[in-house]
């Protein structure tokens, strides 16, 4: 039998944008892809969080590494992204639209103020990094696009409707992005972690009680993500893996959220 297998895409001196870089599943990914010798530039807003990230990373080796501070949810701080990447070393292969937050908060309780903050990072923030970022793969004429969503883009509880409602319009831009680059040799996947640690989930303001649950269910490491994501980006060309839907091995459903989620009256 002809063995017809593809080679796998070869990761070393690719070059990648990795957004929400400085904590969590960005910084893990940045990692991984610094360990594979690919060239990488870190965006978030903590500058002091990234410039630790960059010595850190360059104690791994040869590593080729730019930080630019800003704020995805800012036309001008995407511009300066991805035209800092492309001057420093020539193209953009890859894109890892990672930034975003999360809050817990039944709709009559709920802060307009934040609702608006977490629109803005997580649907227009991910709407700005793909036009700008996927204009130079289109250049290319190839590249792959990573988009970081949830679980929570499946299932909608009690005190996640405009978390969940930001992850339903994540899985629905990657997919029609797919849809829309898909045969100039670009390639969409969206990764779906369940439970994870990271900051993620005091920042989001879930209870004591949920976050004692996720303990309790072993959940993944940002490092787990970061894997899954390098074997969707190793795939021959002509292979795009479109959905990655990870989970704690014990977390099944919404469960983490069902019983622990009561509104404080």
């Amino acid at each position: 039998m002809q063995n017809t297998q593809q080679p796998r895409t070869d990761l070393q001196g690719k070059v990648a944008i990795v957004t929400g870089a400085s904590s969590g599943i960005g910084e893990a990914i940045a990692e991984e892809l610094v360990k594979r010798n690919a060239y990488v530039a870190l965006t978030a807003r903590r500058e002091d969080r990234l410039q630790e990230l960059e010595q850190r990373l360059r104690g791994i080796g040869n590593a080729e590494i730019l930080t630019v501070p800003g704020d995805v949810s800012k036309p001008e701080d995407v511009q300066q992204l991805v035209n800092q990447t492309v001057q420093r070393w020539g193209k953009l292969d890859i894109v890892v639209a990672n930034a975003g937050f999360g809050y817990r908060a039944h709709i009559v309780d709920g802060d307009i103020q934040r609702w608006k903050n977490l629109l803005n990072t997580n649907v227009y923030g991910l709407l700005l990094t793909l036009k700008y970022g996927v204009q130079k793969l289109l250049e290319n004429g190839s590249g792959h696009v990573i988009v970081t969503s949830s679980i929570a883009g499946r299932q909608v509880t009690a005190g996640g409707a405009v978390y969940s409602g930001s992850k339903f319009a994540v899985n629905a831009i990657a997919e029609a992005l797919r849809q829309e680059v898909g045969q100039q040799g670009v390639r969409v996947t969206t990764v779906e972690p369940g439970a994870v640690v990271t900051e993620f989930a005091e920042v989001a303001g879930y209870s004591s009680e949920v976050i004692e649950a996720i303990k309790q269910m072993e959940p993944l490491q940002a490092s787990d993500i970061a894997r899954v994501i390098i074997q969707a980006l190793e795939q021959p060309a002509h292979v795009d893996i479109a959905e990655l839907t990870v989970y704690p091995t014990k977390q099944t459903g919404q469960g983490v959220f069902a019983n622990t989620d009561k509104r404080q009256q």
